[in-house]
């Protein structure tokens, strides 16, 4: 696609989604305090949709410039590595605190939570649609047209908005990196906000017909039925993307769609890591994604 194609895709898909903020949408930083492994941490207080919540920024102490990557996940607890009520820590599975393994290799990031997750009242509910779907259907009644991953985006572009205000970060040198949830934002992050310089996407489920997409909190009802998530993964392009799946959300039931995406990327950078342990996402797997992440990044 040349430069304006590009732009009118991605105004079409921001306009599907209903990606823009209410009035009164914004944000502020608190002092700077000490962080894990020799970091200054940084809390931004964000007013969205009506809600009031809180990312955390580690940035490595002493550097002048930094990178910084974005990682969305349910909760900012579980990306710093401290118990939290979805995610306790005898919970089994691999870790999930990959905001805390980024700040150990020396890199900035910016942990966010999900808006759905810090709106939950049934804090017992453990199936989805019985924890979320009170969070998207009061969402969708306040805020028609406004979907709830067009909600999520509107909120990590903001977010991204304030990163540049923070003395030693590089606005120029931004990425993004997620798993299964997260791996859906990270990925519509990157495709529709062109500041994202590259990104990793760890089993987002590509493709409408391979994952929740549906759900009230994603696309609801307004899935497109004339287009595929290729379209919008080839607008990441001519930026690197990390595509990863481990046979669950993604593998080879859905490769045709992965590869219709990499031909938007004729020269290279759209780089596939495809493993056989399911949805979680291993250690080794993710090392080797903040590695691709940290190298793309400079």
């Amino acid at each position: 696609m040349t430069t304006d194609e590009s732009e009118s895709v991605r105004r079409r898909w921001m306009e599907q989604l209903g990606v823009r903020r209410p009035p009164g949408s914004g944000g502020r930083w608190g002092d700077p305090g000490a962080g894990p492994h020799g970091t200054t941490r940084f809390d931004l207080h964000l007013h969205t949709f009506g809600a009031d919540w809180t990312c955390v920024l580690l940035l490595p102490s002493g550097t002048r410039s930094s990178p910084v990557v974005v990682v969305p996940f349910y909760d900012t607890e579980s990306l710093l590595g401290l118990p939290s009520r979805l995610y306790p820590l005898d919970r089994p599975g691999p870790r999930r605190d990959y905001a805390d393994r980024f700040a150990a290799r020396g890199i900035g990031v910016l942990a966010v939570p999900w808006w759905a997750e810090t709106a939950v009242r049934d804090d017992g509910a453990t199936e989805l649609a019985t924890r979320y779907g009170p969070p998207a259907a009061a969402h969708a009644a306040r805020f028609p047209g406004v979907t709830g991953l067009g909600r999520s985006i509107a909120d990590l572009m903001l977010a991204v908005d304030l990163l540049a205000e923070v003395p030693g970060v590089d606005a120029g040198r931004v990425g993004a990196f997620g798993h299964s949830l997260g791996g859906k934002l990270a990925l519509f992050l990157a495709a529709l906000d062109v500041r994202i310089r590259a990104a990793v996407t760890h089993e987002p489920g590509l493709g409408l017909a391979h994952s929740n997409w549906g759900d009230p909190w994603y696309f609801a009802d307004r899935s497109p039925a004339d287009r595929d998530l290729d379209e919008l993964t080839g607008l990441i392009a001519p930026r690197p993307l990390l595509y990863a799946g481990g046979g669950a959300s993604d593998g080879p039931h859905n490769r045709d769609v992965a590869d219709r995406a990499s031909q938007h990327w004729p020269a290279g950078g759209f780089d596939t890591l495809l493993h056989n342990g399911g949805h979680p996402l291993p250690d080794h797997v993710f090392a080797a994604c903040a590695t691709w992440l940290a190298d793309r990044l400079g």
